[in-house]
């Protein structure tokens, strides 16, 4: 697969996936991802995308502003 952005080759690594809902910013660290390796872009598998979906709604429950979790330890 390559980047949609920059065309150049994808790798697998990890990233700090930031979600600004407003009311607050969630930081979720550590997230398995496809990178780019020319522009930094990164792309997610659905599955990974799912989980991520899952974290942030509950998350959200916690009416905290700044919130930083890392993502090995929510999905375990």
């Amino acid at each position: 697969m390559n980047c949609i952005i920059c065309k150049a080759n994808l790798i697998e690594g990890k990233v700090n996936h930031i979600v600004d809902f407003g009311e607050g910013i969630i930081i979720i660290k550590n997230v398995p991802a496809n990178i780019c390796k020319q522009c930094g872009e990164y792309y997610l598998d659905t599955k990974i995308a799912s989980k991520l979906e899952s974290i942030v709604e509950e998350i959200k429950k916690n009416k905290a502003e700044v919130f930083i979790v890392n993502y090995s330890e929510m999905v375990a």
